[in-house]
């Protein structure tokens, strides 16, 4: 059985903020025969921090990133090592990350539009979580005996978390292209989600501690793509090759990208590939 932990970076909510021009929401995909020892040392890692003077009991990437709150005060490189050893750390542990970028402005122009599909997802975080959702089934569902079986935990986002059980509520055959739920699916009778067990779950970050990880990829990935792609000025010399470096490493856990990105026509898969930030895609990862 599978934990997909799921968490968000650089919120945009429910109107246009230039601010910030991309949201990502990311899943942290764990075998739950290997959880429970990622928890463990993952809360060992913050005892040692706290025995360093760093009383802490989540790790926040931005806070991290920006020395803020406990973090006040801590050498950048200790700071930067911190994230250097998360991101190494997920890949020892078989860790697979589902990274989902949506370019705010589009999906808000599109609204605007009248697009139906933006109607119905209603925010930028809605299509990122579908789009996280319908990731965990596709790359999923060729697994054995793999009906049922993966759990999804998002961190809580007040607001949004009716509109997305509404949304798997409702009927989800616009997602069938996406999925590639076939005949052959539907004679025997499976849901369409059938990888995934039941509903979502949400908690608090600092109660589902891999969920932390989840928020460590998404800031990075969002801080990658604010530099690349919108043009964010470095806040220091050698940031972006900083920040390219870290990003490298998670896009070496990355799920199979037609599972982000699926090729086609199908009507929702254009229409994610709609919503990407310029010049980026899964497949390629690295903006040129």
């Amino acid at each position: 059985m599978y934990a997909c932990y799921v968490d968000e970076s650089g919120h945009c909510g429910k109107r246009y903020d230039p601010r910030q021009p991309v949201e990502v929401v990311c899943g942290v995909l764990v075998d739950l025969s290997k959880l429970f020892k990622t928890q463990r040392e993952q809360r060992f890692i913050l005892k040692f921090l706290n025995s360093q003077g760093v009383p802490l009991n989540e790790l926040k990437a931005s806070d991290i990133y920006a020395g803020r709150k406990h973090w006040e005060g801590v050498d950048s490189r200790i700071r930067d090592y911190v994230f250097k050893y998360i991101l190494r750390w997920m890949k020892q542990r078989y860790c697979r990350i589902i990274a989902c970028p949506i370019d705010c402005n589009a999906f808000f122009s599109k609204k605007d539009a009248d697009c139906p599909l933006s109607r119905k997802l209603c925010y930028p975080y809605e299509v990122g979580v579908l789009n996280v959702i319908l990731g965990i089934q596709r790359s999923q569902q060729s697994k054995k005996s793999n009906k049922d079986k993966t759990f999804l935990i998002f961190d809580e986002q007040k607001g949004h978390d009716e509109h997305v059980l509404k949304l798997l509520e409702c009927d989800l055959s616009f997602t069938d292209g996406y999925t590639q739920y076939t005949n052959k699916y539907r004679k025997e009778k499976k849901d369409r989600l059938f990888s995934i067990v039941d509903v979502p779950y949400f908690s608090k970050s600092h109660l589902a501690i891999v969920i932390q990880l989840a928020d460590c990829a998404a800031f990075i990935i969002n801080k990658y793509l604010s530099l690349k792609c919108y043009n964010f000025g470095e806040k220091y010399s050698g940031e972006l090759q900083k920040i390219t470096g870290w990003y490298k490493l998670i896009g070496e856990c990355l799920v199979n990208h037609t599972a982000i990105d699926p090729p086609g026509k199908d009507l929702l898969c254009t229409y994610f590939r709609s919503l990407r930030p310029s010049s980026w895609s899964a497949r390629k990862w690295l903006v040129a």
